[in-house]
């Protein structure tokens, strides 16, 4: 399941310990999302998603799917840059309007959260070995 050293030192992740780690993000950021939405609009107030929304959504599933999963692994170069690519779509986020796209209910954060999360770990549980 985890990350093999190749010859150069480097580690390969497989592609599904990034798709995991992505919707793992989108997990968090949704739930964060929900938190604010729920103290700073209150309970069950409807939730206005914004292209600012989207794009900070986009950068956390960036993130996720980049981060460091080691602790002996040093950064390396496409992290680097898919941090920056990050730290860049949220300021570029700032700068887009706060017109709403759609409106929905606000439970449905914490569902799409929720299933986001279950589909992280049935992507990262299809790396485990068989047998």
């Amino acid at each position: 399941m985890s990350s093999k050293k190749q010859r150069d030192g480097a580690y390969h992740v497989p592609l599904a310990l990034r798709v995991g780690g992505a919707f793992m993000a989108l997990a968090v950021a949704l739930l964060v999302f929900t938190v604010i939405a729920v103290f700073g609009d209150g309970w069950m107030a409807p939730f206005a998603v914004t292209p600012r929304v989207l794009v900070i959504l986009v950068a956390a599933m960036i993130l996720g799917a980049f981060a460091t999963i080691r602790r002996d692994q040093a950064a390396s170069r496409t992290q680097v840059i898919s941090l920056v690519v990050a730290v860049a779509l949220i300021i570029f986020a700032r700068l887009l309007p706060s017109e709403p796209l759609y409106v929905m209910a606000q439970y449905w954060l914490p569902m799409y959260a929720v299933f986001a999360f279950l589909c992280a770990l049935v992507i990262r549980r299809s790396l485990i070995p068989k047998g």
